[in-house]
């Protein structure tokens, strides 16, 4: 038996390749078990957040029954044989073809679409880990920095909500790119660089910014490229920009929402340091992390402002100090490139200025610099010392995490009474109160409606619902006065419905048949398949004593659940 251990241990020296890769498979699997035990709670939750709209309710996903389907198709909240299509202004026909995939698969069942984004969530930090060992030959150094990279708090709006799956597949395809195309400069493998080619058009069909892989590639050849070659550079980025041409053209053909450039651009560079220092803080203090509702700070000359300049002016400062250091310099200088697509220069991707889902391919980048940070501690023991120390930073960001699912993520009931209750966010009041509406608890609803109502901008949505509670408790002049107040506002197709439909039945409680019958009209036109209408039509004719018809209406409402 001893002879055996000892011949063994000489393997295991005269074959350290053999080491490094059951090391390298630990580090996997140590990876995956963390990322799990922080997801965990995910996995019993359901739809939350925008998942209820663009992915529960959204027959673009569930009706069309072809992959090619999708290349021809703009997002949209329904498909494009339904009136009012709701356009999103996308082109993201590869993360539609994972949603169609998902419900192939799963079925409308929330945990399923999760276990994918969480399997693709491991994917990325199994390539990010593979990266940054080609860059820095340091192993442990770098299953550190993934470690945090994978357990972060920041990243569970990304990971548990799946409408941010776009994230993280563009990440994905990006750190794909990268790492082929190192191997072709490197090697001159042309498979690796058909490789290349193939990932970054998945990065650019899966989400716009997989264009800035271009711009890292050339970051790359001007800092950690050992082959200068400008000619064989500018060759190399030929098919790439073939690529991204036809992507263009085809997004150009399928997508109506034209672009422009905003009349405030110079005003909105001026806030870049401040939504820099904001998304900063948010990596290296992740407390009280959420669906932030996040807004301009005033004046440019306001100490918020102001002082975020001079935070930006001290780092600035700190990578010329370090330009010699071609691996942080690389670091930061893509993490900035990646971050500059939400930094709200040219258009206002979203109610709120900030996200935590948007910091997810910025902070892939930010781990090289981690790496490079381990590695500056040349002393052993205090090399031993920091990597404990992210370590220990990776497991309390895994309670980070698990709280997060938990207690925020974990399904739409949890997730509006933490953001309204815990963090205050007015952006959600009137989701909040149309919950406590549906659950009957009346007198929190119309509280919590009130409070939707005076906090700008009004939406025709709160209105409209407001005025729907108003009708069952009894107060349908209330109702009249609370919906025309939304008559002026804009409303999709769906909305229009509603409030059609919730005139007439205002109308009904205070006896105008007459109106109530054109506006029951207008709804029915608008959708004549939902249900509710019908029944309130069916209400209107009992009322009216036209029995048969509204026996009819009763009929065709309930042939139309059956259905459904």
């Amino acid at each position: 038996m001893q002879c055996i251990g000892r011949h063994a241990a000489r393997q295991e020296k005269s074959n350290p390749s053999r080491s490094l890769r059951r090391s390298r498979l630990a580090h996997y699997i140590f990876i995956a078990i963390l990322v799990v035990i922080a997801y965990l709670p995910i996995f019993t939750g359901d739809f939350v957040f925008d998942d209820q709209t663009l992915i529960r309710d959204n027959t673009y996903i569930t009706r069309l029954q072809s992959v090619s389907s999708y290349l021809s198709q703009e997002d949209g909240i329904v498909d494009k044989r339904d009136k009012g299509l709701l356009h999103t202004g996308y082109y993201r026909p590869l993360l539609n073809i994972t949603y169609f995939m998902d419900y192939k698969i799963w079925g409308m069942k929330a945990y399923g679409f999760r276990i994918t984004n969480l399997i693709l969530h491991i994917l990325v930090c199994f390539l990010l880990y593979e990266l940054l060992l080609r860059l820095t030959g340091r192993q442990l150094d770098s299953f550190c920095a993934v470690l945090l990279f994978a357990v972060h708090p920041v990243h569970t709006e990304t990971v548990s909500i799946i409408v941010s799956r776009n994230n993280i597949l563009v990440t994905i395809f990006i750190l794909i790119s990268l790492y082929s195309y190192l191997t072709w400069w490197k090697n001159g493998a042309p498979f690796a660089l058909a490789v290349s080619l193939l990932a970054f058009a998945g990065a650019v069909f899966s989400k716009e910014f997989g264009l800035m892989a271009l711009p890292i590639f050339f970051l790359y050849q001007r800092l950690l490229a050992e082959e200068k070659n400008l000619r064989k550079e500018m060759e190399s980025y030929i098919p790439y920009l073939i690529i991204l041409m036809f992507y263009f053209i085809m997004r150009k053909t399928v997508v109506s929402a034209p672009f422009s450039i905003p009349d405030d651009m110079l005003t909105r560079l001026g806030y870049i340091p401040y939504l820099i220092t904001y998304n900063l803080k948010l990596i290296f203090f992740p407390h009280n992390l959420h669906s932030f509702s996040v807004g301009y700070p005033g004046s440019l000359l306001s100490p918020t402002v102001m002082g975020s300049f001079f935070i930006v002016i001290f780092i600035a400062f700190c990578l010329y100090a370090l330009r010699n250091e071609s691996l942080v310099v690389f670091s930061t200088g893509a993490f900035f490139l990646t971050l500059l697509p939400v930094l709200n220069v040219i258009a206002k991707a979203s109610v709120s200025l900030v996200a935590m889902r948007w910091l997810y391919l910025p902070m892939s980048f930010l781990a090289l610099g981690f790496v490079w940070m381990s590695a500056k501690f040349c002393n052993v023991r205090r090399k031993r010392a920091i990597q404990i120390v992210f370590v220990a930073v990776a497991f309390y960001f895994t309670v980070g995490s698990y709280t997060l699912n938990a207690y925020l993520w974990h399904d739409q009931e949890t997730f509006l009474k933490q953001e309204v209750r815990h963090f205050a966010n007015e952006a959600y009041l009137g989701d909040y109160a149309e919950m406590m509406f549906k659950k009957k608890q009346y007198q929190e609803a119309e509280l919590f409606f009130q409070r939707s109502l005076k906090k700008p901008p009004i939406l025709a949505s709160n209105l409209i619902n407001y005025g729907a509670l108003l009708i069952e408790t009894g107060r349908p002049q209330e109702a009249l006065n609370i919906l025309l107040e939304a008559r002026s506002l804009i409303m999709d197709h769906k909305e229009r419905m509603h409030w059609n439909n919730n005139m007439g039945g205002a109308l009904t409680l205070i006896g105008d048949y007459d109106r109530a019958h054109e506006y029951f009209g207008n709804a029915l036109a608008l959708d004549p398949q939902d249900v509710v209408v019908n029944r309130n039509l069916a209400y209107l004719l009992f009322r009216e004593g036209r029995t048969e018809e509204a026996n009819q209406c009763l009929k065709i409402s309930e042939q139309i659940k059956r259905m459904r």
